[in-house]
């Protein structure tokens, strides 16, 4: 039996991403979202990349492309980065700012800086997930700081925005509290983060038209400022563009055993309890459902635990959608990453 495999097509890969830049956004891919659809992108597309590790940064060949994301480097680190050709970054913290602009101020290189500044913050806590970024006041602060640094090129700013967001997209009322009228003078870009919405179980993308407006009523504020607009797309770009193709191995009475695991190619099911659609799940009041689940001895691998099914049958295919993003892989009894077929078109 054939091993279990991601499909990535290139023309709904680029479908994603000219639906973003019909509206005038700058883009940078969120590479940690999926390196395949990275390296795809970087042969077809002209889009820029966000790194949040130094162990990714030789695999993007064009490193004018890199925003750097600093994380508690020392300034050794920062050193060795900048010497690679890194010369974008964004910094989420005042430990990090000083860090970098000592270390361009000793070396005389000039970057481009981005602040990364907490969105919403009438909210209370922060829940169990850690926020990036300062707070608008300091941001603004900093801003009207480092504009006269002679070593600094571009000034931007960075906001945040959490995965699979279908709510939160008052952008322009949140960008007029946040940011002073002199702010909007003296920075040249600012990247709104990622955050958009793909179609799960339990998730749709209807809202997509809604979000769009938001952007756009932002980016045309921005624009008002001379404030070019970025977009950081992840989930968004490589989620649609992949497929996983699996395969069933075992029918025991309503539970269906695939030749995978969500511990090598799905652990978005388990982290977040994202549920992938399936290609051939029938709607409520059709067929008997079924409980999928991986082929580890584990309680928890299991990818859905009721699904709409016609009689499948040992050797039938499950094909998951939107399954390209965060579809990494551990270690856990071996196991190996899945092999991604990239084809033109599914």
């Amino acid at each position: 039996m054939t091993s279990a495999k991601f499909i990535l097509s290139k023309k709904r890969l680029l479908e994603q991403v000219k639906s973003l830049e019909d509206l005038g956004l700058n883009l940078s891919y969120s590479y940690k979202t999926n390196r395949e659809v990275g390296n795809v992108l970087q042969d077809v597309s002209d889009v820029d990349f966000s790194i949040h590790a130094r162990e990714e940064i030789d695999m993007v060949r064009d490193k004018s492309k890199i925003w750097f994301f600093t994380q508690a480097e020392l300034e050794e680190e920062l050193m060795e980065i900048l010497g690679k050709g890194i010369r974008n970054f964004v910094v989420d913290n005042e430990i990090d700012l000083q860090r970098i602009l000592t270390v361009i101020g000793q070396e005389g290189i000039k970057i481009n800086l981005s602040l990364r500044m907490k969105f919403q913050e009438h909210r209370i806590g922060s829940g169990k997930y850690f926020v990036y970024g300062m707070v608008s006041k300091r941001v603004n602060e900093l801003v009207s700081e480092i504009r006269a640094n002679e070593f600094v090129g571009d000034l931007g700013i960075h906001v945040h925005r959490k995965s699979q967001n279908t709510s939160e997209w008052e952008i322009l009322g949140e960008l007029k509290d946040s940011l002073s009228e002199d702010s909007l003078k003296k920075i040249d870009f600012l990247n709104l983060g990622g955050g958009l919405p793909i179609e799960y179980r339990g998730y749709t993308s209807k809202i997509l038209p809604y979000i769009f407006e938001k952007i756009s009523l932002a980016k045309k504020f921005l624009e008002e400022h001379d404030v070019k607009t970025y977009l950081e797309p992840g989930r968004f770009l490589a989620g649609p563009a992949i497929k996983l193709e699996t395969k069933i191995i075992q029918v025991q009475g309503k539970n269906l055993v695939i030749n995978t695991t969500i511990y090598n190619c799905a652990l978005d099911c388990f982290l977040t309890n994202t549920k992938l659609l399936i290609e051939s799940e029938l709607s409520e009041g059709e067929g008997d459902s079924y409980l999928i689940k991986g082929n580890s001895p584990t309680r928890d691998d299991i990818f859905r635990y009721s699904v709409k099914l016609k009689d499948p049958q040992v050797g039938d295919k499950i094909i998951f959608l939107n399954a390209g993003a965060y579809n990494y892989t551990t270690d856990f009894f071996g196991y190996k990453k899945l092999n991604t077929e990239i084809v033109e078109d599914f």
